[in-house]
């Protein structure tokens, strides 16, 4: 299908509804949103293409009711003007894979979610020239009900970036997160950056080039605590600033490393 753009509007919409199945989509143009959502319960899309010359991808609402059980298949989205797929208050969602080429923002946004699982997340050339990246956590990511970030609920197996933005982003008090597999190579801006975050873990990979791997933290949240990261550094470099509560350090490579 070919859209067309209107102003705070999606091609496709499901607001408040349950059981909403969309098994195969190829969507063409240059819409607000190809595709928005909210409140809704058990919805599944399947294989979605979409080649775009504007607008976001996929877009849950942010100022709108809780999704839950939320699945999706593999994600391709090229020429999007913001985010590939943008994702807010979901508890329970589920990707097979999102692969993002030449967006102006983020290849997958997490926000305000829980008890996620996604299996592979691509950037070619995703936010280029900003401080996106290919995946990025933000506002209060991972949070459990009781405020808590203590038991992990969002897993990520594995990570794909080259050039772009950033590879990797935590943000503004996101967490419970762990990614098993990274490899990141060019980025434009962090290779990888995890500010004022809690209970995050990369378990293994590789990093070659682009710019530094930094842990830090704002004033006005808590600090950065519970960080794991592990993976093999080359031509790059490594920062921590200012010093976070309980990380560990497992770099390998040859990057120069700046770590409490």
């Amino acid at each position: 299908m070919n859209v067309g753009n209107k102003s705070g509007r999606g091609a496709i919409e499901a607001i408040n509804q349950n059981d909403v199945k969309i098994p195969y989509l190829k969507m063409m143009g240059n819409p607000y949103f190809g595709l928005r959502f909210s409140g809704t319960r058990n919805l599944a899309l399947g294989d979605i293409t979409l080649n775009l010359s504007g607008g976001i991808g996929i877009r849950f609402d942010r100022d709108a009711n809780w999704n839950y059980g939320v699945s999706m298949g593999n994600i391709v989205v090229t020429g999007a003007g913001s985010h590939a797929v943008e994702t807010f208050k979901i508890d329970g969602l589920t990707i097979t894979s999102v692969k993002a080429k030449d967006v102006g923002e983020c290849g997958l946004l997490i926000q305000e979610s829980r008890n996620v699982k996604v299996g592979y997340v691509e950037g070619i050339n995703a936010g280029a020239g900003t401080g996106y990246a290919t995946l990025r956590f933000a506002n209060n990511n991972g949070q459990l009900a009781n405020g808590e970030y203590t038991t992990t609920n969002v897993f990520i197996d594995k990570v794909y970036s080259r050039g772009g933005g950033r590879g990797i982003f935590c943000v503004s008090r996101s967490g419970a997160t762990e990614i098993k597999n990274i490899d990141l190579a060019d980025n434009g801006n962090n290779a990888i950056l995890i500010e004022n975050c809690y209970n995050f873990a990369i378990r293994d990979g590789l990093i070659n080039g682009g710019g530094e791997v930094r842990v830090s933290a704002r004033s006005e949240f808590p600090n950065t605590s519970g960080i794991y990261v592990k993976a093999q550094v080359n031509s790059n470099t490594v920062r921590e600033s200012p010093c976070a509560e309980n990380i560990y350090w497992g770099i390998t490579g040859n990057a120069q490393k700046n770590i409490c």
